[in-house]
């Protein structure tokens, strides 16, 4: 009962616990005293707590931690963290979880205090719960569960307060197990705080009234207890093979073949609380407890403590060791309550570590040691350090000697000489050490002042050698000193590395090359074939030769003859790490061991491959000085900046096991986000529109996690493997349509590489336009394709017959169009060289006394010539309109006269009907306004002649008003007004509104209204009903013009004037109607009569017909231009029956001033003269 309340206090609270010093045992081998060294995991590496309870290891390798503050995933790069999120109920119960197993299908189950039970589903990521409910009695019999466990046949137990349960298979509730021997009920079982399964399929309980097991046949026996009187209450139940070890509230206990429980360690294993036991691969016992770790290297050996110094750089870094799991490459792993996470690795044991330990008066008195040397006994090493202090160390032991204190400077070089004398080098200094009497050599320094080494030679002499003063001999019992002779050219030999005596010749390493003692003329040589001239650092021997090292690399030379051959040679290409080289060794193989200030390497010349070790191998420093002690026993005592380092070169210490690998992770960008693929199921699918595939693998190989490699290969896709070092992840970009295989290899720190046990097929689906059907659809479009174009080709040859033929009726309806321009032209000219006799003598018949009578009959022919040149001109509109060649000639004009006039003339028509004609004027109407009047007119007369012509009785009204951007015009009738149906067509050409006057039309009117309109910008709306009249509305935007001085009225005068006209009628007509205004006329019917006049008589202007018999118009009036002198410029009007667009604009470019069509009136006739003859100030407007 005193387990289960500690835990719930351990959870609850954070109660120190002091650890307990090493217990030094005598060992019976000469093996140095195990020194583990331990990596440490905390909160700063992404742990959620340093309170850690419970360590298991899943089916694919990771490492799953229970913590205080919840449960985290290692895979040897980085934690994952679940905690209890209170909006999750996929989280965790609660965060306190002290127990984790895996079952036998790879599935985590976690518990804790008020945590109840919790399975983990790594497909979601999400955890499943079970706990207490007071109204079912099926539910959990408490949420403070201890321990879980699973029997071969897949049952589940679980050990809690309340008891012992079996999960049911459909995993929807528990059995509450009853034990007979305690009671009937589960709650007399007490609180289950360990369950453990043996070999042969036992269940081990360990409860609050005693540990019990449960045999496969469901019988339950108590563990009897070599001490009667005790109840063991067990906290942890574990085992290896036949063995079951109880870590109960009172020490460790295993049970023997007898079934009856022992106490383990007694003496050195505290009476404490002991939390777990585990063995490592080598059968090593480890003990974790309350107040400590502690060791038995081997079976029946002592049991050591484990030094738990946290402040020291590899210490166990805490006291409290709750949990111990050995994963499968063999690391153990170590759970602390008070330190967060240890991990020692399965190599850990090939090197120890002697060092200061702080308030441990019998450690070494330096953490940093300066230099080593062996004791002739063969069992002790001598440890030089600063401040002159040398320390006798028993590895085996442990135990330290304090030697000698009090010298000047740091020690940098010892040995003991035959006599069991030491003698120490410290800077600037020479000692010889006699059972504690300490002698100096060469006390007053005369000769012997920088030493850095002290040697036996062949000769019994004591040999020193400085620093760039060469070798001195030393006499070892008078201490006289002299210096020993050296062959060489250089200096360089004066500064010397290393001295060794092997196989009776005494070697020397120097600046300047390697030497040897000849000791038949007591002098230092070069050894033939060496190097002399390059710097040899350190040095050693093999079968047949030695190896020579500096910073550029190894060489190898074999003994030949009198003197040494290189015959291999390792620089930086072969993989030689840059190192300062301090020291090396050849071990029993043949491998060398590099020595050096900044690591330790070791040289395979099998493979030419270098390995360096580290803090994963048990070396927590690598920063080596010079000078080593090799002991009988293979051993190498090394001096580093953290301490003696011990090691045997000789002991391969291989690690053989194979890690584990697989894939974690899989990422896609999917529609902008990232998506987690799930990696559990064969094949991975991507959408076609997913991209940047990235793979997460993790080699779970602890050893050394920052040396771990990777390499992937994506068949499909890579044509050869692809190296990614140490990240274990890789992405992908470009994938294209199709099936890949991924495969994966990875290695750990030992260099095995391992595949993916099933490499991962990857299906990318295409995207629809890449599919089958899609693919069938371009098999279809492209048949269709070619269909389309036989019918597109046919088609084609077809269009091409009809753009031909199409060409060809363009070409005649141009030519149609061309014949009836010219056709209208023509008939145009030929009409009005008649109608201007017909008009002009009806115009100057009325000017001579008539009776009514007359005078109505000529006012009747007038109208009707009036008739016909209208008709005449709104087809050549009409035509004009057509080919695009009528242009507006907007003036400044007087809408009120224009309208005047307009009313004026339709006033005689109207009073003929006997019908009112009315003109209404809006006062605002403006003086002058800028546009085409002889149009608007058109447009006005037109509307008003139609409404005139229907309109049977009543009136017809005209009106103006003024619009923000020109004048609104008006014509309403009286008349029959026009059907709805009628009114859409009626602006079309050659219609009419249905009635009794249709054919009183041509239908060319409102056409023409509607055309000049468009063009001038404006609008023309209908509004009629039938039997209520119609009302025409017509907007035109007319601006106006800027204001211009008034020019002074010219005063009537009469002109001398030349006309030149073919046609006699026309010409009596003009000539009337001229003569009548008071002008002289004279008349001739050729251009050539035209020069010879203007030749003789001078004329005030020329009035010129176009069309002459021999030369026309054109040319006349440019032959006259010609020949006029330049003060005379007589003004020539041109007076032609043509109606063509462009011949006023050949006429002025002729050198014309004035343009009249036929007929003419009197009134054109006077204008003319008017414009051709004024001033350019007198000018009235066009």
């Amino acid at each position: 009962m005193f387990s289960a309340a500690l835990l719930t206090l351990a959870l609850g609270l954070a109660l120190p616990v002091a650890g307990m010093p090493a217990i030094p045992t005598a060992a019976s081998r000469a093996d140095p005293l195990p020194t583990p060294q331990f990596r440490r995991y905390d909160t700063s590496d992404g742990l959620p707590s340093t309170n850690v309870y419970a360590v298991v290891q899943d089916r694919k390798g990771a490492i799953w931690f229970g913590t205080k503050g919840g449960l985290a995933r290692f895979d040897g790069v980085g934690f994952k963290v679940f905690r209890h999120a209170e909006n999750d109920p996929g989280s965790l119960y609660a965060n306190g979880i002290a127990t984790l197993t895996v079952d036998r299908r790879g599935r985590l189950w976690a518990a804790g205090l008020n945590a109840g039970l919790n399975r983990y589903d790594e497909a979601s990521g999400s955890f499943r719960h079970w706990g207490h409910d007071q109204a079912d009695p099926a539910s959990l019999s408490s949420d403070r569960v201890w321990a879980i466990a699973q029997t071969p046949d897949g049952s589940l137990w679980i050990g809690s307060a309340g008891g012992l349960d079996r999960m049911h298979p459909d995993e929807r509730g528990f059995e509450h197990v009853v034990d007979p021997q305690l009671g009937a009920t589960p709650a007399a079982v007490g609180t289950v705080a360990a369950l453990y399964v043996d070999g042969r399929g036992r269940l081990w309980i360990g409860s609050s009234h005693g540990v019990f097991v449960r045999e496969t046949d469901g019988a339950i026996r108590r563990i009897p207890s070599a001490e009667p009187q005790r109840t063991i209450d067990a906290w942890r139940i574990d085992g290896s093979g036949d063995e079951v070890r109880l870590a109960a509230t009172d020490g460790l206990w295993i049970v023997g073949a007898d079934g009856v429980a022992r106490r383990f360690g007694a003496g050195v294993i505290p009476a404490t609380n002991v939390m777990s036991s585990v063995r490592d691969a080598a059968g090593r016992l480890w003990v974790g407890t309350q107040k400590g770790l502690f060791l038995q290297a081997r079976l029946g050996g002592p049991v050591t403590a484990v030094a738990d110094q946290p402040v020291l750089y590899g210490n166990l870094p805490g006291t409290w060791v709750w949990q111990l799991m050995v994963d499968r490459e063999g690391g153990m792993w170590a759970a602390l309550y008070d330190g967060g996470v240890a991990y020692l690795g399965p190599g850990w044991n090939r090197f120890s570590r002697f060092t200061h330990t702080p308030d441990d008066p019998s450690s070494l008195r330096d953490a940093i040691a300066t230099t080593m040397a062996r004791g002739k006994d063969g069992r002790h090493v001598w440890v030089g350090q600063r401040g002159g202090r040398v320390d006798r160390l028993d590895p085996v032991t442990g135990a330290v000697e304090h030697a000698i204190s009090g010298l000047r400077g740091d020690v940098v070089g010892m040995t003991e000489d035959a006599s069991n004398r030491l003698w120490v080098v410290v800077q600037g200094a020479l000692y010889r050490d006699t059972d504690g009497r300490l002698d100096r050599v060469d006390p007053a320094g005369a000769m012997l002042q920088r030493p850095l080494e002290v040697e036996s030679g062949p000769d019994g002499q004591m040999y020193a050698r400085t620093f760039g003063q060469g070798l001195f001999r030393i006499d070892p019992e008078t201490l006289a000193v002299q210096p020993v002779p050296m062959d060489g050219s250089s200096d360089k030999v004066r500064w010397g590395s290393q001295m060794t005596l092997h196989d009776g010749v005494f070697w020397y390493a120097s600046d300047g090359g390697m030497m040897w003692l000849d000791t038949t003329r007591g002098r230092f040589v070069m050894v033939p074939g060496g190097p002399a001239g390059q710097s040899v650092d350190a040095f050693d021997f093999t079968a047949d030769g030695l190896w020579m090292a500096n910073a550029d690399g190894l060489v190898h030379y074999r003994r030949s003859g009198d003197g040494i051959v290189a015959d291999r040679r390792i620089d930086a290409a072969h993989g030689w790490p840059s190192v300062n080289v301090t020291d090396l060794r050849v071990d029993a193989a043949g491998r060398v061991w590099v020595f050096g200030h900044d690591g330790l390497w070791r040289f395979e010349p099998d493979t030419g491959t270098f390995r360096s070790f580290g803090l994963q191998d048990g070396l927590t420093n690598g920063e080596f000085f010079r000078g080593y002690a090799r002991m009988p026993s293979g051993y190498i005592y090394a001096a580093t900046l953290g301490g003696v380092v011990a090691f045997n070169p000789d002991r391969s210490n291989r690690q053989t096991s194979v890690p584990q690998m697989a894939l974690t992770q899989a990422r896609v960008r999917h529609r902008g986000a990232t998506q987690v693929l799930p990696i559990g199921t064969q094949p991975l699918h991507m959408d076609w529109h997913d991209s940047q595939l990235a793979i997460e693998a993790r080699v779970f190989s602890y050893v050394a996690p920052a040396a771990n490699r990777y390499r992937f290969r994506l068949y499909g896709f890579d044509s050869d493997w692809v190296d990614t070092g140490s990240r274990g992840e890789r992405d992908f970009s470009g994938l294209g349509a199709g099936d890949y295989t991924l495969d994966v290899m990875a290695a750990g720190a030992n260099g095995r590489w391992v595949h993916l046990a099933t490499p991962l097929r990857i299906q990318v689906e295409a995207p629809p336009w890449l599919r089958w059907w899609a693919w069938a659809i371009y098999v279809l479009l492209v048949a269709a394709l070619v269909a389309l174009i036989l019918h597109a080709w046919r088609r084609r040859l077809a269009q091409r017959h009809k753009i031909q033929l199409a060409e060809q009726q363009r070409q005649m309806a141009e030519a149609a169009s061309a014949a009836k321009t010219q056709f209208l032209a023509t008939l145009s000219h030929e009409i009005r060289t008649p109608m201007t006799g017909v008009m002009g003598m009806a115009e100057l018949l009325l000017s001579t006394p008539l009776n009514r009578q007359q005078h109505d009959y000529t006012q009747a022919m007038q109208r009707s010539g009036g008739m016909l040149l209208k008709l005449l001109n709104d087809a050549l509109d009409l035509a004009r309109i057509e080919a695009g060649r009528l242009e507006l000639e907007p003036a400044p004009f007087s809408p009120r006269q224009l309208l005047e006039d307009v009313a004026q003339l339709e006033q005689g028509l109207a009073h003929a009907k006997g019908i009112r004609f009315e003109l209404a004027l809006a006062d605002d109407l403006p003086a002058q306004l800028l546009g085409d009047a002889v149009r608007i007119k058109q447009i006005l007369l037109n509307l008003a002649n139609n409404a005139l012509k229907f309109t049977e009785h009543g009136s017809v009204s005209l009106s103006a008003q003024r619009t923000a951007d020109g004048l609104q015009f008006g014509i309403s009738d009286t008349g029959p007004g026009i059907p709805e149906a009628s009114q859409a067509r009626l602006f079309q050409r050659f219609e009419q509104a249905d009635g009794p006057q249709r054919a009183a039309g041509s239908g060319l009117g409102l056409a023409i209204c509607r055309e000049l309109v468009d063009m001038m910008g404006g609008s023309i709306e209908l509004e009629s009903r039938v039997g209520h009249g119609s009302t025409f509305r017509v907007r035109l935007p007319l601006a106006e013009p800027p204001v211009e001085a008034p020019t002074p009225t010219r005063a009537a005068r009469s002109y001398r004037l030349l006309l030149v006209e073919d046609d006699t009628i026309v010409a009596v007509v003009i000539r009337g109607l001229l003569e009548r205004e008071g002008h002289a006329v004279v008349h001739v019917v050729n251009g050539l009569a035209a020069l010879s006049e203007l030749a003789h008589v001078s004329f005030d202007a020329v009035l010129l017909d176009l069309d002459l018999p021999g030369v026309d118009g054109f040319q006349i009036a440019r032959l006259i231009r010609q020949r006029e002198p330049d003060a005379r410029h007589v003004p020539i009007i041109a007076v032609t029956a043509r109606s063509g667009g462009r011949d006023e604009a050949r006429a002025r470019e002729a050198g014309m001033d004035g343009f009249l069509r036929k007929p003419v009136t009197g009134e054109q006739l006077a204008a003319a003269l008017a414009r051709a003859l004024a001033t350019p100030a007198e000018a009235p407007p066009a």
